[in-house]
């Protein structure tokens, strides 16, 4: 039996914080739809140098209206590959934006990626 969903999202957005390998530093947001468990939007990565390597490590929180809501997620190489590769980032989002399990979801990807999946 899974919690019932809230009826509105956590958040007014996702914050997010890229670092390559190279050095480069990439932030986007992500913002909750209208409806629940949806997404409305992803902004684009603004890059403060054109990145030549892979994304080594991702920082994400989610903003309230007062701001920050406390809670900050960092994931290393392996775990956002994982979600890229097991195309996840969106349910990884919602999980955060909606009173979800954003770290499940990390798990599942990485067990996906290990069976192949």
């Amino acid at each position: 039996m899974s919690a019932p969903t809230p009826a509105k999202p956590r958040g007014s957005r996702v914050a997010c914080s890229l670092r390559t390998s190279d050095g480069a530093n990439g932030v986007f947001s992500v913002y909750p739809g209208t409806e629940a468990k949806t997404l409305d939007r992803k902004d684009e990565i603004k890059w403060d140098k054109t990145p030549t390597g892979p994304v080594t490590q991702g920082v994400f929180t989610i903003i309230g209206e007062m701001g920050m809501t406390g809670q900050v997620i960092l994931l290393d190489q392996a775990k956002w590959d994982a979600l890229q590769k097991a195309k996840l980032v969106s349910h990884f989002f919602i999980a955060l934006l909606w009173g979800g399990t954003p770290l499940k979801v990390v798990d599942d990807a990485l067990l996906m990626v290990k069976r192949g999946g």
